[in-house]
């Protein structure tokens, strides 16, 4: 797993500014697996390698490639 970074800041990083999901909303995505992150004492996390609509899996092979490049 990569490092966690504030839902909010994944939010605006992958979304348009004014779009951009509220934490309830990505809290659900974390606790349905859409994301993967983590909630800690109800705050919610992001894995900062997560890219909005690419699945995670995906996301990590092509990482790996990347990375072995």
């Amino acid at each position: 797993m990569s490092k966690l970074m504030k839902a909010t800041q994944w939010a605006k990083r992958e979304f348009e500014a004014g779009s951009e999901p509220d934490t309830r909303t990505i809290k659900k995505w974390v606790r349905d697996n859409l994301v993967k992150g983590r909630i800690v004492d109800g705050h919610v996390w992001i894995c900062s390698s997560e890219k909005w609509g690419v699945e995670s899996d995906v996301n990590m092979a092509v990482r790996r490639l990347i990375n072995e490049t």
